[in-house]
């Protein structure tokens, strides 16, 4: 059993506060805890983070993976080592990721539309023009009755 140390969003619109539990990797958010660590309230100043260190390590131990964000959390604690916020990858914005979704069809487009560049021979090893003959002297029917 591969099991996660999560969030798990609770409070009502617009006013979310979470529960630091770890849950079974392979089951869906509102599936059944396997236990409880801790709680973390983003709205209030300074945040509420607080976990029992004991039970959460205990569970890194046991090979439980926890999240990025509460991997985060659990850095800013000091529970595991920091972790480098300037090194991780930025999130784009949602008008950013449309504009790359729309973009992405109009390259493979053009890359199959124009053929593939190929190397042009040097003028020695060109093959010769061939000659066309000149076309056959057309006759008007109207001559031939």
């Amino acid at each position: 059993m591969a099991a996660k140390i999560k969030l798990q969003r609770k409070g009502t619109k617009n006013k979310p506060y979470y529960r630091v539990v770890v849950q079974d990797e392979s089951s869906s958010g509102k599936a059944a805890i396997i236990e409880r660590l801790g709680q973390y309230n983003p709205l209030l100043e300074p945040t509420l983070f607080e976990v029992d260190k004991e039970k959460t390590l205990a569970w890194i131990k046991k090979g439980a993976k926890p999240t990025d964000r509460v991997r985060i959390l659990l850095g800013k604690a000091g529970i595991m080592e920091p972790v480098d916020l300037a090194a991780l990858p930025k999130r784009k914005s949602k008008a950013e990721e449309k504009k790359a979704a729309s973009e992405a069809p109009k390259k493979e487009e053009v890359a199959k539309e124009a053929p593939a560049a190929t190397e042009e021979k040097p003028a020695a090893e060109a093959a010769p023009p061939v000659a066309v003959p000149p076309p056959a002297a057309e006759t008007n029917k109207e001559e031939q009755k």
